[in-house]
């Protein structure tokens, strides 16, 4: 079985890893065959439409729901604002109301409403009818002020399956259960997870990317329980949500996943002890480093730190000079330079922040590697620093 196999110091899976190799073959051949409308009735749309329903199946298994409940999207941003507006549209007679914690994605608040000027404190947004849950400085968040916010009437809960910025596992079951009571279709956004941990089943809509486990970055799905009253702004094009399907990425996608979950319990046990190792090591080798994120329940290839007197993206260009590559700023906004707001709901300094992601397939050299060289980077950053 072909494995991937990212450059040498790449450690920046957040940010993208190369397509998987199986994917690559897949989307080769899909390109081929799949390039007609697959709503056509004749020989090569029909083909067409057996590929695409063919993906979305094989997403479905590995999911573990019917192909009917999973649709594909153009990316993780807009099959989350397709499941959360098409939640609310749903269920407007009742509310108009989101609840999400203050550490969701960019993607998540944005499709929400929340308006970032409206409050400096997470709470009730009235002018977008979006009220933020706040975390705990592991990054969890507080399931009482959760279940509390969901006693009024409330059109949609999100709450995201990990943090994709510091690792920290949500405590999504107790959320969900809590949802389930009082009637609240929760979406589950699964960046970062699928494909790295188990698959999570505490949810009414669950959301993922391809380009986050070795698929092409023009496709994401998301899962719909049937139970849930869902109305998308545009009709499904055989499954897929905005836009005419991109069919050989939707088989490049599904291939990918395949392939990366049969080897998920091997590959993240590997990158678990990796990031283990660079918990227990980058303390001791430069003074002020502080870890964020929850120590044991965590995702396995995340971990983000931040030094005193430095910032993180001056860390980052030193290591990059050394052929190391690693992130700053926020996990999910264009600009790399943006003050996290993740960190910053922790009660985390949010502009010191650096974060190591290992792609899938990282060497163990590559990891050793920033344990040798982050002494000398950050010496380099407290040089420039003056």
């Amino acid at each position: 079985m072909k494995s991937p196999q990212p450059p040498a110091g790449y450690l920046d899976a957040v940010g993208g890893q190369p397509l998987h190799p199986a994917a690559r073959d897949a989307w080769l051949a899909a390109t081929e065959q799949g390039w007609a409308d697959p709503a056509r009735l004749h020989t090569r749309g029909r083909r067409a439409g057996m590929l695409l329903d063919a993906a979305r199946a094989s997403i479905a298994t590995v999911l573990g729901v019917r192909p009917d409940d999973v649709f594909l999207a153009s990316s993780g941003s807009a099959a989350l604002a397709a499941a959360i507006t098409g939640v609310r549209d749903g269920r407007r007679r009742i509310s108009s109301k989101v609840i999400a914690s203050s550490v969701e994605s960019m993607a998540v608040l944005n499709a929400a409403g929340w308006s970032p000027d409206s409050e400096d404190e997470p709470g009730a947004d009235p002018l977008h009818d979006v009220t933020l849950v706040p975390v705990d400085g592991l990054g969890r968040v507080d399931t009482d002020a959760f279940h509390l916010a969901m006693d009024e009437p409330t059109a949609v809960a999100c709450l995201q399956a990990a943090n994709a910025e510091v690792g920290t596992r949500q405590p999504r079951q107790e959320v969900h259960g809590w949802a389930q009571t009082k009637g609240v279709p929760l979406v589950v956004d699964a960046t970062q997870v699928i494909g790295r941990d188990a698959v999570p089943t505490a949810w009414d809509i669950l959301t993922g990317s391809a380009r986050d486990w070795g698929g092409p970055a023009g496709v994401a799905f998301l899962a719909v329980r049937p139970t849930v009253r869902w109305i998308p702004q545009e009709a499904p094009d055989r499954g897929w949500v905005g836009g005419f399907p991109d069919i050989a990425g939707a088989v490049a996608a599904a291939t990918a996943l395949e392939h990366v979950e049969s080897a998920r319990e091997n590959e993240s046990a590997r990158a678990h002890a990796l990031i283990a190792d660079l918990r227990e090591k980058l303390p001791s080798q430069v003074p002020g480093l502080r870890l964020a994120g929850d120590p044991d329940n965590r995702l396995p290839h995340i971990l983000t730190f931040a030094i005193d007197g430095v910032a993180g993206e001056t860390v980052v260009t030193e290591l990059s000079k050394l052929g190391l590559d690693v992130a700053s700023g926020s996990a999910c906004t264009s600009d790399a330079r943006m003050p996290s707001h993740v960190l910053d709901a922790m009660g985390l300094r949010a502009d010191a922040s650096v974060r190591v992601s290992l792609p899938l397939g990282v060497s163990e050299e590559s990891v050793a590697r920033l344990i040798r060289e982050l002494p000398l980077a950050v010496a380099a950053a407290h040089a420039a620093h003056g």
